[in-house]
């Protein structure tokens, strides 16, 4: 083996490293994503008084950010990466104890809180908007 070919194949595994964990996406992936994340967080510290309807809105959240999630990883799958390994199940165990922080907050959420809430989902919907745009196909 020269070092030519060392190199190439090299460059094959870096390649299939990236794939794995930062996959191509399509171009309404990241606006959908965004949208799915920035409605789970308003929706989850909507903090209505009653009761039942609290508990509804939360579990309205909690589906919009499974939906977020599933997209993404039917992509993936789609791409020929199954599961998560490496770096990229470091990434998503962040983003699931970040999400059980925000479903613990909001279980506390009033009605004059919920702009806190509403804030706090636009920027993170922003944030992810941009961080997924980064992926997307050439």
């Amino acid at each position: 083996m020269d070092a030519e070919e060392a190199r190439r194949n090299l460059e094959t595994a870096n390649q299939s490293y990236d794939a794995s964990v930062k996959p191509r996406l399509p171009r309404w992936a990241p606006p959908a994503c965004a949208v799915l994340v920035a409605a789970a967080i308003a929706l989850a510290g909507a903090g209505p008084d009653t009761g039942w309807i609290k508990a509804l809105t939360i579990a309205a959240g909690v589906l919009c950010a499974l939906a977020a999630a599933q997209l993404i990883l039917r992509i993936r799958a789609r791409q020929g990466v199954n599961g998560l390994r490496g770096p990229a199940r470091e990434k998503w165990r962040t983003v699931g104890v970040c999400c059980i922080a925000i479903l613990v907050s909001a279980l506390a959420a009033t009605p004059n809180t919920r702009w806190i809430y509403t804030g706090v989902g636009v920027v993170v919907g922003i944030y992810t908007w941009v961080a997924l745009q980064k992926q997307v196909r050439a």
